[in-house]
């Protein structure tokens, strides 16, 4: 499925938030079939607090091999989020987490920040970040400061999403890290946008 190729299963990153688009959930767990790996799969129609609790008791349990955790909620509690945050970014050794929600712009930036956004491709190509890629520096640091002057944090998240997603396509990770820190300080108090978007573009 297109939306699994960006997850490339010899690397995988700690955390994913995935739009649950048609048959994402079960195409996912298809995807996943990794050897010495403890499966966990689970479907809510509203992932609760108490859910996200028992969801860190059984991440923090000992596992010889790598923990898998396929959830899939069709709404996700704000309470329930912000309880993952830590877990999130701090996961235990070998443990990786795969949510599929209904839509990723439903997520607390806070939580998205931590983990890599899948968006259903179906919805969007990422053409956005594409295009960006292709321009010079001179004209990335022009669009970089008409989003800093208008302060829009919703197209800064989209643009780092989408060219975050371009690199993992393009098998270029070497930037991946640094934009995920990006994500993860560009909605905290008193942080400049420009400067970090600036940086984005000098890396990639």
């Amino acid at each position: 499925m297109k939306e699994l190729q960006v997850i490339d299963i010899e690397n995988l990153h700690h955390a994913y938030l995935i739009e649950d688009a048609p048959e994402v959930f079960s195409s996912l767990q298809n995807h996943l079939r990794i050897e010495n790996s403890e499966i966990h799969i689970r479907e809510f129609d509203h992932l609760g607090i108490e859910d996200s609790r028992d969801l860190m008791r059984i991440a923090q349990l000992k596992s010889f091999g790598r923990q898998l955790f396929i959830y899939r909620a069709r709404s996700f509690g704000g309470e329930a989020q912000n309880a993952l945050l830590k877990l999130f970014e701090e996961p235990p050794a070998n443990t990786h987490f795969f949510i599929c929600v209904s839509g990723v712009c439903d997520i607390l930036p806070t939580l998205r920040s931590r983990a890599w956004v899948i968006e259903s491709f179906s919805k969007n190509e990422g053409t956005y970040g594409k295009e960006f890629l292709t321009l010079s520096l001179k004209e990335r640091i022009s669009l970089i400061e008409s989003i800093a002057k208008d302060k829009d944090l919703g197209l800064a998240d989209k643009l780092l999403r989408e060219v975050e997603i371009t690199l993992y396509r393009q098998g270029k990770k070497k930037s991946l890290k640094h934009i995920i820190n990006v994500r993860k300080v560009i909605h905290t108090k008193g942080a400049s946008l420009k400067v970090l978007l600036e940086s984005v573009a000098l890396t990639v």
